[in-house]
C-alpha cells in the first residue's frame, strides 16, 4: 500500500526545515508545536530567559523557521528580535494579538516575511506557517509597499510634530520634565539651585519655541507627540 506524500515534504524535498516557536502562551505554543510535527514539520518551543539565550538557541537549533510574539515580557519587545533572528538564517514570522498596525509594519521593515493575528482560526495559523517554511510568500509586493509607505509617512508626521522640541536647551528640556512631572517653578529654581525668575524665563522660552500659551499646554503636548524628556 503506498501512502500519499506529504505535501510540505514535496515542496522541501528531503530537507528537513525546524520551526522555533517563541511565544509565551503556553497552549498555543505547544498545539502548534503538535501540529507541526504532525505535518512532518521539526517543531520546538524556545525557552524564554532572554535575547541573548534565544539567539543562542538559534545559533545552535538552526531553525529555518521562527514564529514570534512581540510581547514576550522578559525577552522585552520582538521587535527588536527581528534583525537579529534573520541575520542568523530565520525565516521570522510575527504570530502577535498587537493591532498596532505600524509596529506591525516595522517588523517587515527589519525582515519578517510577514505577520499573522492570535485570533485567526487555528487552521489559518497552522496553513500560514507552512506556506512560511515552504518558502512562500505570505505577503504580496502590493501588500509590502503600502506598509512601507504608511510607516514612512507616520515617521515623517512624527519628525514634523518633535521639530519644535528639538529647538530646547538642554535646561528648558529639564524643565520641561519636571512640569510633566507636576512641579512648580519654585520647586524646579530650588532643585536646580537657580533663581525662580530664571525658571520662569526658561518656561517663557520653551512656550514660544513651542507655540503654546501655556504649561498645561506644553506639557499636554508634550505627551501628544509623544515627547519623553530623559
Amino acid at each position: 500500500m503506498t501512502t500519499a506524500a506529504n505535501p510540505l515534504m514535496t515542496d522541501l524535498g528531503k530537507e528537513s526545515v525546524t520551526v522555533l516557536v517563541v511565544e509565551d502562551h503556553a497552549l498555543l505554543a505547544q498545539s502548534l508545536v503538535i501540529a507541526l510535527n504532525a505535518e512532518g514539520c521539526p517543531a520546538r518551543v524556545a525557552d524564554l530567559i532572554d535575547p541573548a539565550n534565544l539567539l543562542q538557541q538559534v545559533r545552535t537549533h538552526r531553525p529555518g523557521v521562527v514564529l514570534l510574539d512581540l510581547d514576550l515580557g522578559a525577552l522585552g519587545d520582538g521587535v527588536d528580535l527581528v534583525q537579529p533572528l534573520t541575520e542568523l538564517g530565520a525565516r521570522v514570522l510575527v504570530v502577535s494579538g498587537t493591532t498596532d498596525r505600524l509596529r506591525l509594519a516595522e517588523t517587515v521593515e527589519k525582515g519578517a516575511v510577514g505577520f499573522l493575528s492570535k485570533t485567526v482560526p487555528f487552521e489559518q495559523l497552522l496553513s500560514t506557517v507552512l506556506d512560511v517554511v515552504a518558502q512562500r510568500s505570505v505577503l504580496s509586493s502590493a501588500q509590502r509597499y503600502e506598509l512601507m509607505a504608511e510607516l514612512r509617512s507616520t515617521r515623517a508626521a512624527r519628525s514634523k510634530d518633535l521639530a519644535p522640541f528639538k529647538t530646547l536647551t538642554p535646561k528648558e528640556r529639564a524643565v520641561l520634565s519636571a512640569l510633566a512631572q507636576g512641579q512648580r517653578a519654585e520647586t524646579i529654581a530650588t532643585d536646580s539651585v537657580v533663581s525662580s525668575a530664571t525658571v520662569r524665563s526658561q518656561i517663557r522660552s520653551l512656550l514660544a519655541k513651542l507655540g503654546v500659551n501655556s504649561q498645561l499646554e506644553a506639557v499636554a503636548l508634550a505627551w501628544t507627540v509623544g515627547w519623553f524628556p530623559t
